[in-house]
């Protein structure tokens, strides 16, 4: 049986009556802390504890024929972090709007700590709690259906460099030849500035190797080998 509303609410009663529903779907699925005050808060850190002991506990792939089985999409990650939430059962077409409204913006607040990024909250807590995992998100087919958005945990080096290096590679690689075609954009209708665009284009490619190579050295803790005179080579 359909509950939705037979009176729809005006956008601010709307959004008003989902951000309600949210804090109560992060109220019963345990992430609200109660201050001194006696004051109820959302705790982000125990949403984000909860997304870590999901995809550790069911979307660890150790190889790419497991990826579409195990990795979890934007959906199924949200059922498991809130599994009593209107929507996570599968039944959309029985939600009002309200509870629709609910349903998507906690899609957004599980989905978001997932950046696969050093600085992702979810990303920071893999680091510093499994030896060789790394978070991944990429698009693969999951039931079928292809170019579904999915995350999962991995220390497989072939779908580390294929799903998570390789896509920054190539971000790298495109940011590089807009900076070639726009510096050629200049070259071409200033003749008088070709050579200072061109000296910019190679001075600016140094420039991002360079800080490349020393956050990676610094954050990894490595060093270049050795000249003999006590610098990297």
């Amino acid at each position: 049986m359909s509950t939705m509303l037979e009176t729809p609410l005006d956008p601010e009663a709307l959004e008003a009556a989902v951000a309600q529903g949210v804090f109560d779907a992060y109220r019963e699925a345990g992430y609200v802390e109660t201050g001194n005050s006696g004051e109820e808060t959302v705790d982000k850190s125990a949403l984000h504890e909860a997304v870590h002991r999901v995809l550790r506990e069911g979307a660890v792939v150790k190889t790419p024929k497991e990826r579409s089985e195990v990795a979890l999409t934007k959906g199924e990650l949200t059922k498991r972090v809130f599994p009593n939430a209107p929507g996570a059962h599968d039944e959309w077409d029985e939600l009002d709007l309200v509870r629709r409204g609910v349903w998507e913006e906690l899609v957004k607040d599980t989905w978001n700590p997932t950046n696969p990024n050093f600085s992702g909250p979810v990303q920071r807590l893999v680091g510093d709690r499994d030896d060789k995992l790394l978070l991944i998100r990429t698009r693969t087919t999951i039931d079928g259906t292809p170019g579904q958005d999915c995350v999962y945990l991995t220390a497989s080096e072939e779908l580390i460099f294929s799903d998570f290096v390789g896509p920054l590679k190539d971000s790298v690689r495109k940011a590089a030849e807009r900076l070639a075609k726009n510096a050629a954009m200049v070259s071409v209708r200033n003749k008088q500035l070709a050579q200072k665009a061109s000296r910019e284009v190679d001075s600016g490619m140094r420039a991002a190797a360079s800080l490349a190579k020393s956050t990676l050295e610094l954050m990894s803790g490595s060093t270049g080998p050795s000249n003999g005179s006590g610098e990297s080579s």
